[in-house]
């Protein structure tokens, strides 16, 4: 495992673009002056040929190119020496959501898309968003991509329950950012099919992805993956994402509320947002996740969950590609418990089991004293 050390003043960032139309923002990223380019290559191929004597920190790269693109790029990289890259998608240009999702599990932080424009003013807005992400990703954690091996099927103890009944016990919401889609697969592929609690997951994304990561963690888990719909009750055994662009919440029934954002919403769908309606809905019986990811969203949710009572864990610094939504969450003591990663499932199953075979007191679910606050 590696970690790109960030750079001081006097120190530029390193990095290394691979594609034509990257290349030609080369002069107005050289006049930043804390960005070095350590070279530039026409594609995958002649750019794996010229990176290890370079030691870029972060290596931009396009997706489509010839000779080797952008995924196989990806691949070899993070399986003979670890760098922080990011791919851009040109708006404007039908990229595969699949292919997209591959880049994730190959080890790539982040999909950035961009306008596809030969106009100078959008070049040049280009290269300020690059900089930007750059800069966020220049001092992140990389290590060589490991295979997400199947597990055994979790047995758990029998619990008679009321098919029937469309009232569920509890709900497990995790939130994720920078370097999620590969984690939240880590953590989805583990649940065993007989999961107790429905599971919301709340990952930023860039807008033509979401049905791409739905379909890419359907393939393998044994759970139904699917975006909620307004007024759906959430059904144990099953993982929902928000639509895109809009904010999931919760009805006093416990139905799904579809939100639109506002234009000071920092990110839509917000992390936040969901966890705290979720605890202010579901009480104690709401298990929350925060994963990797920079900023501060989920931060504020975590701290409404641990103070319903709910279990809050956050992914410890060691598997996080950003240590920084977790992070926050920690030094605000929101956090009950700090999990690596491959131990995170394990504990949302045990939890939920325990939780289920328990006789429970539903005051916190049935109390209405909180509907001003759901919607």
């Amino acid at each position: 495992m590696s970690k790109a050390t960030a750079p001081s003043a006097q120190q530029p960032i390193r990095i290394f673009l691979v594609g034509e139309r990257l290349a030609s923002l080369q002069p107005m990223l050289v006049a930043a002056s804390d960005i070095e380019i350590v070279g530039t290559a026409k594609n995958g191929k002649e750019a794996m040929d010229l990176i290890l004597t370079q030691n870029p920190q972060v290596i931009c790269t396009e997706l489509e190119m010839p000779v080797m693109d952008g995924l196989d790029l990806t691949r070899g990289i993070m399986a003979t020496d670890p760098c922080a890259i990011l791919v851009v998608s040109w708006l404007g240009r039908q990229e595969d959501p699949d292919i997209t999702l591959q880049l994730f599990e190959s080890g790539a932080i982040e999909v950035f898309p961009l306008l596809d424009s030969d106009s100078e003013r959008v070049r040049s807005a280009n290269a300020q968003e690059l900089i930007k992400k750059i800069k966020i990703l220049s001092g992140v954690m990389v290590f060589r991509r490991r295979q997400i091996l199947p597990v055994s099927p979790w047995v758990s103890t029998p619990v008679v329950s009321d098919e029937s009944s469309q009232e569920i016990s509890g709900i497990v919401v995790i939130g994720a950012s920078t370097g999620g889609p590969p984690a939240l697969k880590e953590i989805l592929l583990q649940l065993p099919d007989d999961f107790l609690f429905p599971v919301v997951c709340i990952q930023h994304i860039c807008q033509g992805f979401l049905q791409g990561l739905v379909d890419w963690l359907a393939v393998d888990c044994r759970l139904t993956v699917s975006i909620a719909k307004a007024g759906e009750m959430p059904r144990a055994g099953t993982i929902y994402f928000p639509p895109e662009n809009r904010h999931l919440k919760f009805d006093v029934d416990g139905r799904f509320v579809i939100v639109n954002g506002s234009e000071t919403d920092e990110h839509v769908p917000s992390v936040t947002v969901s966890f705290q309606s979720a605890a202010y809905r579901f009480g104690s019986h709401v298990i929350g996740v925060l994963l990797t990811g920079m900023g501060e969203d989920g931060v504020e949710g975590m701290l409404t969950i641990a103070e319903q009572g709910g279990i809050t864990i956050a992914q410890n610094e060691q598997s996080c590609v950003v240590f920084g939504m977790p992070h926050r969450a920690i030094e605000v003591k929101a956090v009950s418990h700090i999990l690596p990663l491959q131990d995170i499932a394990f504990m949302l199953i045990s939890t939920v089991v325990k939780y289920s075979t328990q006789e429970t007191d539903h005051d916190c679910i049935s109390n209405h004293s909180n509907k001003e606050a759901l919607c």
